[in-house]
């Protein structure tokens, strides 16, 4: 196997995620589970994931220090057991003993043995591993599981059981409501597409998943074009505008008006960013009526022109930095 050079993606040092594959593995191995993290990072206003994803045969012996409060992600595959060699022997050891989460995937259950750790701890095995886990008397947990929270070690059967470890585990951190969101984000659940907005998960984690809320939000993508009116939005609901306007101000420091300006520029940014549309047409789109109103809450928001924005995005750039204002 040619050498790797480890890939890495910035956030805080407190929420490290070390992805380390067996020798031979694809490049491109551990992608999508870092593709998740990142995605946390996008749409939890709190996570701040930093994520490495190198083989572990290149791991530097790792310090007592920097492993605190990191999770390692032994990420193997269904097809092969993860056997290592003796001279990597002794910093498996250390990462399993000192990493904050030990997660062990598909082939990579037989670490433990490798290690000599953690006789007593069940481990989801997929069924290509079965008949060897029972010889060697790994701890199964119950039948079928796909993925198991252990403690210390967790498990999954594969690569994509272990995107749904890594939610529920995010869970933990922050919520099953962002968990839940992050999964509609990214395509794990099924749920309103409509709702996988960032601005949109923004509002309601700040709401608490107010039911009241998300059906206000979800009206406000319905009629992006033609805007209603709060008093329209609070008639649709059966309640007055006082008290939807009050639950606005309660549960997310700000009014409904706000809410559905923050989602229409959204709207406006992503048409901006990802189509051929013209400034008239995205103005029609989003319900800002004329092209000096839409700049003018651009500015406002973000900071920018929608004519920057648009130049940023043709030369591939991508989005700026400003657009996080859009949790303001």
């Amino acid at each position: 196997m040619t050498a790797q050079s480890p890939l890495s993606y910035p956030a805080a040092p407190s929420d490290q995620v070390a992805i380390l594959l067996p020798e031979g593995a694809p490049a491109g191995a551990g992608q999508v589970l870092a593709d998740l993290l990142l995605a946390a990072n996008e749409v939890i206003p709190e996570a701040q994931f930093r994520v490495t994803i190198q083989p572990l045969s290149q791991v530097q012996h790792p310090s007592q220090g920097n492993l605190q409060r990191a999770m390692s992600i032994f990420l193997g595959d269904i097809r092969a057991r993860w056997r290592v060699s003796r001279q990597d022997r002794a910093a498996l050891q250390v990462l399993l003993q000192r990493s904050g989460q030990p997660v062990l995937v598909g082939g990579a259950v037989f670490l433990l043995r490798e290690a000599g750790l953690f006789d007593e701890q069940a481990l989801a095995v997929h069924s290509n591993f079965a008949a060897a886990a029972e010889e060697e008397a790994l701890q199964t947990a119950e039948t079928g599981a796909s993925y198991h929270l252990g403690d210390p070690v967790h498990s999954a059967v594969s690569p994509l059981a272990a995107l749904r470890l890594l939610q529920e585990l995010i869970g933990r951190s922050y919520g099953a409501f962002m968990a839940d969101a992050l999964g509609e984000y990214v395509g794990l659940d099924a749920g309103d597409s409509r709702l996988q907005s960032k601005v949109t998960l923004d509002i309601l984690h700040r709401a608490g998943g107010d039911s009241l809320i998300k059906q206000s939000l979800a009206l406000m993508q319905q009629h992006m074009e033609e805007p209603m009116s709060i008093c329209e939005l609070a008639r649709e609901q059966g309640v007055s505008t006082r008290k939807l306007q009050r639950r606005f101000r309660e549960c997310t420091g700000g009014g409904p008006q706000t809410a559905y300006r923050l989602l229409r520029i959204e709207r406006a940014h992503q048409l901006l960013t990802h189509t051929n549309l013209n400034l008239y047409e995205i103005v029609a789109a989003t319900g800002f009526g004329t092209r000096s109103n839409l700049s003018r809450w651009f500015h406002k928001q973000l900071g920018v022109s929608p004519q920057v924005v648009r130049r940023r995005a043709y030369r591939e750039i991508g989005p700026p930095a400003a657009l996080a204002a859009l949790r303001a």
